[in-house]
């Protein structure tokens, strides 16, 4: 079938290929990204025959949450409206088995993540929240002959697991980096520049990094990630071995799907010291049991108060089933609102001694925590709350029941140990 197609790219996107393997594109807000990467798709859609591509967020809440909206209208709007079918969770196109499929990786387990070799192009949206258990899994999913992975974002941290591996393979051959901001953009409006200057006149703190794409260094909405620089400023974000002699404390969350999250505390005096953590979506239960037995940490397990129940499908409650894989010595906490875990959270991070290494992805985690501006409203409203961060509010909460009355003096750490050689 012949189409007419009708639409101009902006001069960066010609640089889009199918010869590299990884394609990153970051960079501020109205920079154009996903518009053209997009159009990229649509392009490589119309040309090829059967050609599969998943577009992927780390959550995706609902399908009006995911691109399917924005290629939707790329359809309509440039030409391509005879070729492709829109269904309510993807695009067909009606003259081969191409199509466009929308995917959270949150909500796929152990099985379902294997359906993704199906497809050549794996489009990964707002990247700055893909985990690196996802990076790992997502990977060599993708494989097929000629695939290609696009990771768009707006930066947000340096340590976040998307500028690690961008940083780590931005001189292969096979890799094509790109920043881009709302200059690189032929198409804004006289509106969007008006926004562009009142920003730059009244929030200057913010500007760079929602404009210009530079890491945010403002922490607007964050639980976090404000106490997390503080923590490193002070030494103690740092490398922080096991303690001989010391019980340990794993204590764990679980999200939807097989989603988990663990974190590894011993509390030396009354010096909490944060030694390991663990996440993941693709595995079962008793994986995750093994994780902590193999690794000598299989002392006290502390599960979230709903830990008790009965689900469907699952024999027994999760507390039966870690029993059964021998964590035997559980505490299941009770419910308090989230807000109060927040608070002893943040209380945990002002005094714990967390593994900067060890613990990069439950730092990642607790660094996006977050409350977003509602544009409409005005108003501050929580985003999905990550495991990591869940299950840290647990490990404060059981934590704060420990603590006594009375603090006796607390151990100081000096500051050659801090670097490294702990001799405690």
């Amino acid at each position: 079938m012949e189409i007419n197609v009708n639409y101009e790219s902006a001069d960066w996107a010609q640089a889009l290929d199918p010869k590299y393997r990884y394609i990153f594109i970051k960079g501020g807000r109205s920079s154009g990204k996903s518009h053209e990467t997009s159009l990229y798709l649509l392009e490589r859609s119309a040309e090829e025959k059967d050609l599969k591509i998943v577009c992927l967020r780390e959550i995706q809440k609902s399908i009006d949450k995911s691109s399917k909206s924005l290629i939707d209208n790329k359809i309509k709007k440039d030409g391509f409206a005879p070729l492709y079918e829109s269904i309510k969770t993807e695009i067909r196109k009606k003259s081969d088995d191409g199509h466009f499929y929308f995917q959270g990786m949150n909500d796929l387990n152990a099985d379902s993540v294997k359906s993704l070799e199906d497809y050549k192009i794996a489009w990964f949206e707002e990247a700055q929240n893909i985990t690196r258990n996802t990076l790992k899994v997502l990977r060599p999913t993708i494989r097929a002959k000629g695939s290609q992975i696009i990771f768009t974002w707006n930066s947000k941290f340096p340590e976040d697991a998307i500028e690690e591996f961008c940083n780590q393979i931005r001189n292969e051959p096979d890799v094509l980096v790109i920043h881009v901001n709302y200059t690189d953009n032929p198409f804004l409006t006289e509106e969007v520049y008006r926004e562009v200057e009142l920003d730059k006149k009244n929030y200057p703190e913010d500007f760079d990094h929602i404009w210009l794409g530079d890491y945010d260094t403002s922490f607007h909405g964050h639980y976090y990630a404000k106490l997390l620089e503080e923590a490193k400023a002070d030494g103690r974000i740092t490398e922080v071995p096991r303690k001989a002699g010391v019980d340990v404390i794993n204590v764990w969350d679980l999200g939807r799907a097989d989603a988990t999250a663990i974190w590894v505390v011993q509390m030396v005096g009354l010096q909490p010291r944060v030694i390991d953590y663990t996440e993941g979506n693709f595995e079962e239960l008793s994986h995750y049991a093994s994780w902590v037995k193999e690794n000598g940490y299989n002392g006290l397990t502390v599960l979230p108060h709903d830990a008790k129940h009965k689900r469907l499908g699952m024999k027994g409650s999760i507390e039966d089933q870690l029993k059964t894989l021998g964590l035997t010595n559980t505490k299941v906490l009770p419910a308090i609102s989230v807000d109060a875990g927040r608070r002893l959270a943040k209380s945990l991070i002002k005094e714990a001694y967390i593994d900067e290494h060890k613990c990069k992805d439950g730092l990642q985690a607790l660094r996006h925590e977050k409350a977003e501006k509602d544009e409409r409203t005005g108003k501050w409203k929580e985003i999905h709350e990550r495991d990591g961060a869940a299950a840290f509010r647990y490990m404060a909460q059981y934590l704060s029941i420990k603590e006594t009355t009375k603090k006796p003096k607390r151990e100081k750490i000096p500051m050659q140990q801090r670097s490294g050689s702990w001799q405690s």
